[in-house]
């Protein structure tokens, strides 16, 4: 038994018929999933002002969308939320990556082979230690790698998005979306 119920989609649909239409485009899966139909029924508000992080934070800016998707899914990893490792394990795909660098990905950072994505990992990592001085050190090497400020200000704003809604997820015990897990299981 769910504690917090999750709205049905077509109800959502009918009385948030903008929101769904903005989530299903710019979200970009063609559904508006459970976590944001499940805030709804706890809290209008609160699913607004979550949806507009995730809106502006994952799928705005100039950072690519498969390296956020990826950063969201191991921060969601680290973090033991399953609901956000499979969901956005399932947009990382969507977007391009390819199933078993994910998987090595989680499991051992070391294999990434794109210095910039394995640099923004390293990056949650020191974040997500809350190591200020590691933290500020790995601006340079940042920088180092490519980044401008603005894009280093654009990861820092993603780590703490992900973070945000891994806390919402596992606070809230949602259930994953079958079609984020049939998503994962056909790609693989």
């Amino acid at each position: 038994m769910e504690y917090f119920p999750i709205m049905l989609e077509e109800d959502f649909e009918q009385t948030y018929p903008e929101i769904h239409r903005e989530v299903c485009e710019v979200l970009g899966m063609g559904f508006v999933p459970n976590i944001f139909r499940c805030l709804t029924n706890v809290s209008p508000e609160l699913a607004l002002a979550s949806w507009g992080m995730v809106k502006n934070n994952l799928c705005g800016g100039e950072l690519s969308r498969v390296s956020k998707e990826i950063l969201f899914s191991y921060i969601a990893f680290k973090r033991n939320c399953q609901y956000c490792h499979v969901a956005h394990h399932a947009m990382a795909l969507k977007f391009g990556h390819d199933d078993q660098d994910i998987i090595e990905i989680v499991n051992d950072i070391e294999s990434v082979r794109n210095p910039v994505l394995k640099s923004v990992l390293q990056f949650a990592d020191v974040c997500m230690a809350h190591d200020f001085n590691a933290s500020v050190e790995m601006y340079e090497d940042l920088e180092d790698i490519g980044l401008e400020k603005e894009e280093i200000i654009e990861l820092i704003g993603m780590v703490s998005c992900s973070l945000y809604m891994v806390n919402l997820a596992d606070s809230l015990s949602v259930d994953i979306d079958k079609r984020f897990t049939d998503y994962t299981e056909n790609a693989a």
